[in-house]
């Protein structure tokens, strides 16, 4: 029964995988193409640090980890701004593996600062920010029974701006054809003991399987009548507006 178990999870997260990764994305980063080639460029006692968003589950979905300890996360607490100073004291513990960090837009206008730590301390981390303009994940669970996104935007920050007033260095991936040759040239520049970000164009169009199985176990909890007049007042906002 465990081998019939672990099959079905591993094919189950096959086909989910390869969902993300049936077509390349002109405009903008598919979380998909973004995960599987970072994995291939990430060694397996490496360790991975994200903070509290959309961002988190999708690596959690899309990321595999090979070693204990390697996927650090604040998703007990949900804490927004972890994910920075973390991946640091990940970093100045354990000085000879790779430390690379996964955060939102939201979430890095927090803690973006604390990189000036990292640059005097000589921390080579690699920061990949998923900038989409918006609390993703807030959004998402919005848009959904609301049929429109309310006190999810945000202003849009100068990231490279921050870089320069950090000490670290700054690239921009704009969208699929982008990802292998910034990743590379992400892990090039952080040999020189600096910290690294990478201001990524991320495709949250795609709704993860946290998103999915939230609705799905909220909506369940409901009675009968009150589960008919939710679904009615969310179909009435999408075909209405």
């Amino acid at each position: 029964k465990v081998e019939v178990l672990g099959e079905k999870i591993q094919s189950t997260k096959k086909k989910y995988f390869d969902e993300w990764t049936k077509s390349q994305n002109n405009e903008k980063v598919s979380p998909g193409h973004f995960f599987k080639y970072l994995r291939s460029k990430f060694p397996d006692d490496g360790i991975m640090v994200v903070d509290d968003g959309k961002h988190t589950f999708l690596t959690a979905e899309l990321f595999p980890v090979y070693r204990p300890n390697g996927f650090i996360s604040p998703t007990d607490f949900n804490c927004m701004g972890f994910c920075v100073p973390a991946a640091i004291g990940a970093k100045l513990s354990n000085p000879d593996k790779t430390v690379n960090a996964i955060v939102g837009d939201g979430a890095f206008t927090m803690t973006g600062m604390e990189m000036l730590t990292a640059t005097a301390n000589g921390a080579g981390i690699v920061y990949y920010i998923f900038n989409d303009g918006e609390l993703g994940q807030i959004s998402q669970f919005q848009k959904i029974p609301l049929n429109r996104k309310t006190c999810t935007v945000l202003p849009g920050a100068n990231f490279e701006g921050v870089a320069m007033a950090t000490g670290a260095k700054y690239l921009k991936m704009n969208n699929d054809s982008e990802i292998q040759s910034i990743i590379d040239q992400a892990n090039t520049l952080v040999k020189e003991n600096v910290p690294v970000l990478v201001d990524v164009n991320i495709d949250y169009s795609r709704k993860t399987f946290l998103t999915k199985g939230v609705v799905k176990t909220n909506l369940g909890r409901f009675p009968m009548d009150q589960k008919v007049r939710f679904l009615a007042r969310a179909a009435k906002r999408h075909l209405v507006g």
